[in-house]
């Protein structure tokens, strides 16, 4: 399985594009970024996306829907089906997205061709979407419903994503059962309302040593340890429990090891 940070920054802050990230370039988690624009970027196609998923339905994690959307559905003359999933009210959302930005026909065109059809996903919710399993936690946030998600591919590889949360059970749980975190950071010096910080994200990591995490949702970068910093186009492999990670290539040890000789 391998995660592909699209956009690594936080709302209003300039250290990355919105929230958006891909799995194996063939689900898209959140839409915050212009994703048919960095997905080439990374080695993929827009038109090789099975499904979206969002997580809440703030506007830094959602606002590129009706562009991604319009883009995915007039790639060619006859695009592939596409399947969306999240919290409660995630159907009447991205509709009214498209029809506001849009307008009648092209929200008309996009459904016709795209057909979107729709998985409601619920705390506790465990179901199949696209051939992953697709595990939700309802999280504390400023806006509800929102929720995290661990999603495992059929080799049992698992990557979390934490949407945006408050430090309570349900992001605990997406944790356990993730080999790969990616979790928000919105804050480095001290609590921010709503969000997380990296005096709670530290804790997270002594408590699983068992998960990398990945810090992304960032309003300001600077060096840090215990964790991975997201950029725009990062790409991480995760592997299935049991198996070992890819080593890198021969150049890039060589490289370390004369860096430290």
């Amino acid at each position: 399985m391998r995660l592909i940070v699209l956009g690594s920054g936080s709302a209003f802050s300039g250290a990355g594009h919105n929230a958006c990230y891909s799995v194996d370039g063939r689900l898209l988690i959140d839409c915050g970024s212009p994703a048919q624009l960095l997905l080439p970027q990374a080695g993929h196609r827009l038109e090789d996306v099975d499904g979206l998923i969002l997580t809440h339905f703030h506007a830094d994690h959602s606002a590129m829907l009706p562009v991604v959307l319009g883009a995915r559905s007039l790639e060619d003359d006859h695009p592939r089906p596409m399947r969306l999933a999240g919290p409660p009210g995630v159907a009447e959302y991205v509709s009214r997205l498209m029809h506001t930005g849009y307008g009648g026909h092209l929200h008309k065109l996009v459904y016709d061709r795209l057909g979107l059809e729709t998985t409601i996903l619920q705390d506790g919710a465990d179901v199949e979407f696209c051939g992953y399993r697709i595990r939700a936690h309802a999280i504390a946030h400023s806006m509800g419903p929102s929720l995290a998600y661990a999603i495992s591919d059929s080799s049992g590889a698992s990557v979390g994503f934490s949407g945006d949360s408050t430090l309570c059970a349900g992001l605990r749980r997406t944790i356990r059962q993730s080999q790969l975190m990616v979790v928000e950071c919105s804050g480095w010096d001290r609590p921010v309302p709503t969000h997380l910080w990296w005096g709670e994200i530290s804790e997270l990591i002594d408590a699983h040593p068992d998960t990398r995490f990945v810090l992304s949702h960032l309003q300001s970068r600077r060096p840090v340890r215990g964790a991975i910093l997201a950029h725009d186009l990062l790409g991480v492999d995760v592997q299935a429990p049991g198996q070992p990670l890819p080593q890198p290539p021969d150049s890039v040890r060589e490289a370390r090891q004369a860096a430290a000789g």
